[in-house]
């Protein structure tokens, strides 16, 4: 008996929306989906609420082929560990599984008061080329970094600077495809080769060229990528 086709969950990084997801969408079969990750905030874990959270909204027979990006890797980990036998595939894209020790310093700013530098921000996101280009991607960037509540985004910066998962990969069962931009200054190259050597069962491609937006600055590319991690 042949297994039932997965669906594909699209997990969005952090302050963005599941609108990043949009034009890579395009290019996947239509029942795939992009919850919401601005949730109201509890105590614990973040990325484990979020993933409970969006596992609860999933129906319990849907096997599950989960992509997420950045923050949304994280929870994409988490929910690989909470229902292993739901997560047919995992596929982690600019994402870590170690703290960003630097986002303290950054969420105490804000939430005393210190405006977000939008500018240092693009330029760690995206390559001058992009930044030149000054796209539909990043001007959909700036507009959500302009708006964020700056508690929200501090709640959300404190947890990737205490997010460390290293010890719990080995029980990660589901397979995982990497995808990392060479010039990705958060989850690098070396940062995400770790990554994926501590996963059981995980292969990694790094691509040339791509910074951590860049995946969404090209959707159709990215979207074909997909299918080929999947299998």
């Amino acid at each position: 008996m042949s297994k039932p086709a997965a669906r594909w969950l699209l997990l969005h990084g952090t302050p963005l929306d599941p609108s990043v997801w949009d034009a890579v969408r395009a290019h996947l079969p239509a029942d795939s989906v992009a919850p919401d990750l601005n949730r109201p905030q509890a105590d614990g874990l973040l990325q484990q609420r979020l993933a409970a959270a969006v596992l609860n909204d999933e129906p319990d027979d849907a096997p599950l082929i989960v992509v997420g990006h950045s923050l949304g890797g994280q929870v994409a980990m988490e929910m690989a560990l909470l229902a292993p036998h739901r997560v047919r595939r995992l596929i982690l894209v600019c994402t870590r599984d170690i703290p960003v020790p630097e986002f303290h310093d950054a969420a105490r700013a804000l939430r005393a008061g210190a405006a977000l530098d939008i500018g240092a921000t693009i330029a760690r996101w995206f390559t001058a080329a992009e930044i030149a280009d000054d796209g539909s991607v990043i001007q959909d960037v700036r507009r959500r970094l302009t708006t964020v509540s700056p508690s929200a985004y501090a709640t959300t910066l404190e947890a990737l600077a205490t997010y460390d998962r290293g010890a719990k990969l080995a029980q990660i069962q589901s397979p995982a495809a990497l995808i990392c931009g060479r010039l990705d200054l958060g989850c690098t190259p070396e940062v995400m080769s770790t990554l994926a050597a501590d996963l059981p069962d995980a292969r990694l491609r790094i691509v040339d060229g791509w910074a951590h937006m860049s995946p969404f600055v090209q959707p159709a590319d990215f979207a074909e990528r997909l299918p080929n991690a999947a299998e």
